[in-house]
This record gives C-alpha cells, sequence and structure tokens, in this order.
C-alpha cells in the first residue's frame, strides 16, 4: 500500500467517527451498548488508533521529518521527569495511564504527519474544508430543528438543550473554537472565493450556538487567535478576513436575537437573555491548584492526580486550564518545557505566514491557536475528540516545506504496532476499574464503573 493510499484510510477513517461520535451518538451508544456518549468518544479514538497502526506496517516508504538534537534533549527530559512524576504518585498505576494516553496522542501526531505530506496540501485543505462546512450543516441544522421542536411544543431550553450527541455542550464548543477558522480558508485562496457566501452563512450559525449556549471562553479564544493571525497575513487577506469575520458575527447576532430572545419572548414569554458573569468555579479550581503546587513544585502529584486531589472545589472537575492542570500533575520542569515549547512553535508558525505562497496556512494556525486559547479556560486537552482535533492541528502546520525527512524501517513500526495495540489495552482495562468510582469523574473516562 502506498502512503497515498493510507491517507485517505485515515482521513475517511477520521471524518467517519467524528460524525459516528456526535450526530449518531446516540444510534452507535445502542448498537454498541455504551450508554455514555463521553466514552464512546473515547473508545472510537482508540478503535481508530489501532487500526491506524496495524494498517502502517503494510505502507510503502513511511518517512517522517528529522527532530533537531535540541528536540531530542528536550524531549528526553520531558519523558524522565513526566516518569518520575507518575512514580512518585499515590496513584501510579493512573498515572502512567495518562502517560500512555499521552504517547499515542504522539503517535496519532506522527501518523496524521505521514499522512498529510502524502497529499497535495491544497487538495487537503479544501476536502477539509469541505468536510467541516457538511460536517456543521449535519450539526447546525439538528441544532435549528430541536429549537422548531421547542418553539411547537412551547418549552423553554437551558444551554444544553439544543445540542445533539454531546454529554455538555462544552464539548461542542470545543470542536467550533478548532472547526470554525477553516470556514475562512476560500479567503486565502482565490480560486475558491465563490464559496465565501456561504462560509459566512455557516459562520453565522455558528455564533447563534457560541451565543445561546453562553461559550463565553470559545468566543474570547476566537477573538484573541483571530487578532494574533490578523498581525501576520497581508494586508489584502487581513481586509478580506476582517470582512467575512464581520458579516458573519453581524448575521449571527441578528439571528441569535431573532431565534434565541424574540421568538421565546413571543412564543413562551421566556427570557433568554441571561448575560453570565460568575467565573462558574473556574477561578476557585486555579487557585487551589496553584496552591497545591507549592507542595510538590518540580515534579507535580502525577498525571491524572488532579481525579484525587483533596478538598478541591468541585469534585467532579479537572483544573480547567492546561497550563496549570501541567504545573500541578507533571511539575514545573514538564509545564516549562511544554509551555515554552508551544510559544516558540507557534511563533514560528505565525512568522511565516508573512510569506504570499504560505498564507494558506492561515486558517489551520487560528484553529491551532484558538485551541490552545481555549485551552485556559475550558478541557481540550483532555476530552477524547478535542485530545485528537488538537494533535491533528498540530501535525497539520508542522509541515514545513524543505524539512529533511528520515525513512522509517520496518522493525520500528512494528515495534510502534506493538506499542499502540499494548497501550490501547491499558486504557481500555480501566474501563470499569472498581478504583475509579471513589474518584468522581476522572478524567480517562467520565464515570467510574459504568456497567
Amino acid at each position: 500500500m502506498d502512503v497515498k493510499a493510507y491517507s485517505k484510510i485515515v482521513f475517511f477513517s477520521c471524518g467517519a467517527a467524528l460524525l459516528m461520535g456526535t450526530l449518531f451518538s446516540i444510534k452507535l451508544s445502542q448498537f454498541t451498548g455504551v450508554t455514555n456518549e463521553y466514552d464512546l468518544k473515547r473508545l472510537l479514538v482508540i478503535v481508530c488508533l489501532s487500526i491506524f497502526s496495524i494498517f502502517l506496517i503494510f505502507v510503502k516508504n513511511v518517512e517522517f521529518r528529522a527532530f533537531s538534537r535540541e528536540a531530542k534533549i528536550l524531549a528526553a527530559i520531558t519523558i524522565c521527569a513526566i516518569s518520575y512524576s507518575s512514580i512518585i504518585s499515590k496513584h501510579p498505576f493512573f498515572s502512567f495511564v495518562e502517560v500512555i494516553n499521552y504517547g499515542l496522542l504522539l503517535i496519532a501526531f506522527g501518523v496524521f504527519t505521514v499522512c498529510i505530506r502524502a497529499l497535495k496540501i491544497e487538495t487537503f485543505y479544501f476536502s477539509f474544508y469541505i468536510y467541516v462546512l457538511l460536517f456543521s450543516i449535519f450539526t447546525l441544522s439538528k441544532y435549528l430543528l430541536f429549537l422548531l421542536f421547542f418553539y411547537i411544543d412551547a418549552k423553554g431550553f437551558n444551554i444544553n438543550g439544543l445540542i445533539y450527541g454531546y454529554v455538555n455542550v462544552r464539548f461542542f464548543n470545543q470542536l467550533q473554537v478548532m472547526l470554525i477558522p477553516m470556514l475562512f480558508f476560500p479567503i486565502f485562496k482565490s480560486s475558491y472565493q465563490k464559496y465565501i457566501t456561504v462560509s459566512i452563512l455557516i459562520l453565522s450559525l455558528h455564533w447563534v450556538v457560541l451565543l445561546q449556549s453562553e461559550a463565553r471562553g470559545a468566543i474570547l479564544s476566537l477573538i484573541c487567535a483571530s487578532g494574533l493571525i490578523c498581525c501576520f497575513i497581508s494586508k489584502n487577506n487581513r481586509r478580506k478576513f476582517i470582512s467575512t469575520s464581520a458579516k458573519g458575527l453581524a448575521l449571527g447576532v441578528m439571528f441569535w436575537l431573532i431565534f434565541i430572545i424574540i421568538i421565546p419572548s413571543w412564543l413562551m414569554d421566556i427570557e433568554n437573555l441571561q448575560l453570565r458573569t460568575s467565573s462558574s468555579g473556574r477561578i476557585d479550581l486555579w487557585l487551589f491548584s496553584l496552591k497545591g503546587v507549592m507542595d510538590s513544585v518540580w515534579f507535580g502529584f502525577g498525571p491524572m492526580s488532579f481525579a484525587w486531589a483533596e478538598g478541591k472545589p468541585l469534585y467532579n472537575a479537572h483544573p480547567h486550564n492546561s497550563v496549570v492542570q501541567l504545573l500541578y500533575e507533571c511539575g514545573l520542569i514538564t509545564c516549562s518545557i511544554l509551555v515554552i515549547g508551544v510559544i516558540y512553535y507557534l511563533s514560528q508558525s505565525m512568522r511565516k505566514l508573512r510569506e504570499e505562497k504560505l498564507q494558506m496556512n492561515a486558517p489551520a494556525l487560528l484553529s491551532f491557536l484558538a485551541g490552545i486559547i481555549y485551552s485556559m479556560f475550558s478541557g481540550i486537552i483532555v476530552m477524547p475528540f478535542s485530545q485528537i482535533m488538537l494533535v491533528f492541528f498540530a501535525a497539520v502546520i508542522y509541515q514545513k516545506e524543505g524539512a529533511s525527512y528520515n525513512r522509517i524501517e520496518i522493525n520500528v513500526l512494528i515495534i510502534l504496532l506493538i506499542s499502540t495495540l499494548i497501550g490501547c489495552y491499558v486504557i481500555l482495562s480501566t474501563y470499569q476499574h472498581e478504583q475509579l468510582l471513589p474518584a468522581l469523574f476522572p478524567r480517562m473516562w467520565l464515570h467510574g464503573l459504568i456497567g
């Protein structure tokens, strides 16, 4: 099998898994017997990674971009530090389960990198843009249908009432933050500018969902990421980007006022215009985590240890901040290396946007940047689909023209396959683990004993 054929299999499978785990999650849950949609998403990711690693050993001429000597040294330090954090944890088994999950995400990053390089980048971007359009149309159509049903029944709805296929609407907001930027792709490629009108319409409906679900962090992340990107793209593209964003936002606010505020108020005498000003407990979680860090500054308390943290303000929550989480669980060494690495990587990628021929990468970079910013307020780095989506966009912007690549030998691919299957097995073995129930909603699975 050649790399191009393998790439098509991978991306088709990922697209199908995203649809099955969201739009068709209830049907799939009934078919598989997995009653929780969050856990269903985790299972889909594990199954996909297992299949990809199996198929990879049959691919000819697999090449991966060579790492610099400095990157290898920092990676080695990070692996040692995070392993030590796991060993000294009060729950070393589950700390290593989390480390294994990180390892599987790195394998996914490698697979995506190999696949993207095998395809013509313009074709890849356009295909993904069409997929985002279709995914948005399917999802938002259901959203509008649910809204119509609430009108007909004359019932009020809350922030979770209109989104289908998600345990919590925030899980959809996390995907929105990374998918919405791809709707701007036609701006950066003149041959596809005929699609800008449909992008504006879909963008406006996404804004309706963001406003109706009161996704303050998501909105702030998109605005901040867009502002940063505008500093690096060309003047012409900046003008078109701002114009398209403004039209989508204006239309979205108008639809939100009509469909979410005015019509419910008229039909049901319900007031939906409520502006939340509280932190939803996030500030308390951050302060609790930062105070706890002082007891174990360098290596933290171990990956996933926050699930068992005593006295945390919200008994069933994660820190809702990727940096705070890394600092609390993995310590200052690991957190510093990863944060500085991401900042350096992003700054280098954004500087490249100044080259006209690389402006096409702006939407993908915007997706990754918005996801990283939103991880400061939400749980992107702990949710199954959000994790893999963030890794996917990291792989997209990792592409570099003219970079050196090393061919991966078959024995390395076999070791990778064995490691992946063992890792997937270990994670699956915790699915109904008796030690998870007292933890109350650990991050690996939504509940402890699900069955």
